[in-house]
């Protein structure tokens, strides 16, 4: 789960969608940085080594799994946004045939 630890919970979430994206804000117990890199707590990173980047992910309180190189972070106080952006890359195959 997304910035949960021994002091830190969730309070409440929703899920909700501005300009075509999903945005999760989430209220926490207490002030929450900003993620700014890859955090084995918010990506679950195994003990056995380092996840590929292309293969770590965001799990978000409701249970869905989103690529961590398509979850934007927006702290404000307890507050936590997370917007799923899918990648260039990722709008595209939606279209093509293959």
């Amino acid at each position: 789960m997304i910035g949960t630890d021994e002091t830190r919970e969730i309070v409440d979430w929703q899920k909700t969608t501005v300009d075509g994206a999903t945005v999760y804000e989430i209220e926490y117990s207490e002030p929450v940085p900003e993620p700014t890199g890859r955090s084995r707590s918010l990506f679950r990173a195994s003990s056995g080594g380092t996840v590929p980047a292309g293969e770590q992910s965001v799990l978000l309180p409701d249970g869905e799994r989103i690529p961590a190189t398509e979850a934007v972070f927006d702290a404000e106080g307890t507050t936590l946004r997370v917007r799923h952006e899918p990648s260039l890359v990722a709008r595209v195959r939606r279209y093509l045939p293959w």
